[in-house]
């Protein structure tokens, strides 16, 4: 099941990913030849790039801890005996469980705030709320990844 659901997430980031950005692209390009070219102003332009920048940013930091990506010092790591190995692994589990537990409270607290008072974006006038739910999503599926990948360089590490 959890292989499922890792596959499924997988999938939904890579197409996600593999769509914002050249949308985001696309979109700046044209804003800007329409602009130069004197033909007309596109004025949401700016302002839907800049959200899909948002959403690229935090579906990426998913995928990056899918790899183990995000900086660590592994060198340091290393160097130490395997039980303080394993402990450092357990610790870097609980700061990372911490900090995205942290960040998303806070973000679904400011997404209620958000949905209560109805605030909307200036030109797009989307509800404000979903730019920000990218914060929850990548909050979770970070949490998800680090906790999977946590697992697993605990298996690693003990079988060495």
């Amino acid at each position: 099941m959890m292989k499922n659901l890792l596959k499924r997430l997988n999938n939904i980031e890579e197409y996600l990913l593999a769509f914002l950005l050249p949308f985001m692209c696309l979109v700046i390009f044209v804003s800007t030849f329409l602009r130069f070219t004197n033909v007309f102003v596109i004025t949401w332009a700016e302002e839907l790039a800049r959200y899909c920048m948002i959403w690229i940013l935090f579906v990426g930091i998913s995928a990056a801890a899918k790899k183990g990506e995000h900086f660590c010092v592994t060198a340091f790591t290393l160097l130490m005996p395997k039980t303080v190995q394993r402990i450092l692994i357990v610790v870097r589990i609980f700061l990372m469980t911490g900090f995205t537990l942290f960040v998303g409270r806070f973000c679904i607290v400011i997404l209620k705030n958000q949905m209560m008072m109805g605030q909307i974006t200036p030109s797009l006038k989307w509800p404000m709320w979903l730019m920000y739910t990218a914060v929850l999503i990548g909050c979770v599926a970070m949490l998800i990844r680090y906790t999977v990948h946590g697992i697993s360089d605990l298996r690693s590490n003990k079988k060495q």
